[in-house]
């Protein structure tokens, strides 16, 4: 039902810009009628009789007739199309089910005109289309790369005769008929890409399955020259190194312009009490978009027909609860308290980033940054306060009463009613859920699902959690 939704919709558009770019001669309204459109010139060329035919079964013979127009077509000769046929078992024309004979016409389709010249190396957006959700869409990307002076698509595409002017814009010989982009196309024909996915393929026996599945995912790469260097200069178990690759794994489409800030779960674990844990990635969309505090984005929506590919500017790795602390932006106060000048001989940011511990897996129950606002408030009614006029060892009490060793605290498991943190003992209840102070103090914990690290789990609460007042 998408796909026939889908169609119609593209099918209505154009006939909105056939009906726009159409001019009329005179005052009767009289079409005129083009002599060198895409349709017209392939219909002479009898090299193009099999792409000529695609397009006829898909009915775009109408759409691509205008007199006038920007479309650019990479048009497949009949050889690039009889290999295309062979290679997938397909008879004929006829034989290639409508939706993608409808998608592959679409594929070899751009909006502007792009001669042979003006192609740069990169990612262009084509006119086919795969759903986001039942009423949205977002095009299959087209590899371009211009390396050597020469034009290539997809890695393996060239021109055969190239700048064929036409009406209603510009057509360009090539000699393979492109198959619709999956994950693996790219991976395997983008330089850029492919040191990471020689590895991943070598060190992640699920890589594979993820590349080729039908259901999409979204896969994070990072940039060739600094993933070379990384691998080149660290040394991973097996089991380290299929959970490096599963980390920039994740089991939907995230095309950057529905992503959100926060947390997004990837398909890497680490394994406590016995369970494997689900380690997450934080997206901060204030500066960019920035993961964990230590990789942008730099090529983004690389679209395929089973998911997407964003190409990064550093290497990510797996998170400790400090990689988390310094990323969340709800957690900055949290952080500028823990690493104020007179904590050092407490050395909090070192045993939330020390994955060796004896004392790890660690809870920790982290204030937002408006529950330190409310709390310098509740201490100090009397003056505009800052974190800096709490006492030092005041603040020692009250951060030690957010850390619990040697628990990694889920709230659907625990059954305990209190937990002991370094500071203290404080209440839990779990299915609110909430952890109260020996004040009788609440603060809510707004999540239900703790945020899991390498060496522990951390939840947000909106209230700092106060020693004995």
């Amino acid at each position: 039902m998408n796909k026939f939704i889908l169609k119609i919709t593209k099918l209505l558009f154009l006939s909105v810009i056939i009906t726009t770019v159409f001019a009329c001669d005179d005052d009767d309204n009289r079409i005129i009628e083009g002599t060198n459109s895409i349709v017209n010139y392939m219909e002479r060329e009898p090299r193009f009789s099999l792409f000529h035919e695609l397009v006829v079964r898909t009915e775009l013979d109408a759409v691509l007739d205008g007199n006038s127009g920007t479309y650019t077509i990479l048009a497949p000769n009949n050889n690039a199309v009889e290999t295309y046929l062979a290679e997938n078992s397909f008879g004929s024309i006829q034989e290639i089910p409508e939706d993608l004979a409808f998608d592959l016409v679409y594929y070899h389709l751009l909006e502007t005109i792009n001669t042979q010249e003006s192609f740069t190396t990169g990612y262009l957006r084509t006119l086919s289309e795969i759903p986001v959700t039942d009423t949205t869409t977002t095009n299959l990307s087209l590899l371009v790369n211009t390396a050597n002076n020469e034009v290539r698509f997809n890695g393996d595409t060239e021109f055969v005769n190239a700048n064929i002017e036409v009406d209603n814009g510009m057509m360009h010989e090539i000699n393979k008929m492109m198959a619709l982009p999956s994950l693996e196309t790219f991976m395997q024909a983008d330089s850029n890409l492919t040191p990471f996915y020689n590895e991943a393929l070598a060190n992640n026996t699920d890589f594979q399955g993820y590349l080729s599945s039908e259901d999409y995912h979204t896969i994070l790469v990072p940039s060739a020259d600094n993933f070379t260097n990384f691998w080149s200069n660290n040394s991973f178990t097996s089991a380290e190194a299929e959970q490096f690759f599963n980390y920039y794994v994740q089991d939907s489409l995230n095309i950057t312009s529905r992503v959100s800030q926060g947390y997004i779960n990837t398909k890497a674990s680490v394994n406590f009490d016995n369970e494997e844990k689900t380690l997450p990635i934080y997206l901060n969309t204030q500066v960019g978009l920035l993961l964990n505090n230590t990789s942008s984005i730099t090529v983004q929506d690389i679209v395929t027909t089973n998911g997407v590919i964003h190409s990064l500017d550093e290497v990510i790795t797996l998170p400790t609860l400090a990689d988390f602390m310094y990323a969340d932006l709800e957690l900055t106060t949290f952080v500028e308290a823990i690493s104020r000048d007179d904590m050092t001989t407490e050395n909090y940011l070192e045993r939330l980033n020390n994955t060796n511990s004896t004392n790890s897996p660690f809870t920790i129950f982290a204030p937002t940054n408006q529950a330190f606002e409310d709390v310098l408030l509740e201490l100090f009614p009397e003056q505009n306060a800052s974190l800096e006029d709490i006492e030092t060892l005041d603040l020692v009490s009250i951060l030690n009463l957010h850390i619990a060793e040697n628990l990694n605290l889920e709230l659907d498991d625990y059954t305990s009613s209190t937990v002991n943190t370094l500071g203290g003992t404080i209440e839990i209840d779990t299915t609110i859920p909430s952890v109260t102070d020996v004040n009788d103090r609440e603060a809510l914990i707004l999540q239900q699902n703790a945020i899991q690290t390498l060496n522990g789990v951390f939840y947000k609460i909106d209230t700092v959690l106060l020693p004995q007042l």
